[in-house]
């Protein structure tokens, strides 16, 4: 199974595992935390803003969003997100 490079779960291995019958399925296994440092760019939050289109901007896919989310974990709800506010864009790992 080939995880998309927008997925969130990119970094993710996969592995057989027996469902509630007993047939073996593919799934994707969580990840352990680990600590990383990222590069990122200070960028502030404009009024009426979404956070799939700020990522379609800096990433080209609306889908990787999550990535801001990985980057800000103060902030719990994207579209409460007030304007002015200053987020971290995740650029790479250092």
């Amino acid at each position: 199974m080939a995880i998309d490079i927008t997925s969130r779960y990119q970094r993710n291995e996969t592995a057989l595992v027996p469902d509630r019958n007993g047939k073996l399925q593919l799934a994707v296994m969580p990840r352990r935390p680990a600590a990383q440092t990222l590069r990122v760019t200070d960028y502030r939050w404009r009024t009426d803003e979404r956070v799939d289109y700020v990522a379609s901007r800096y990433y080209g896919s609306e889908s990787s969003w999550w990535m801001f989310a990985e980057a800000n974990p103060n902030i719990l709800d994207w579209s409460q997100v007030q304007a002015g506010q200053q987020i971290l864009v995740p650029r790479g790992v250092a």
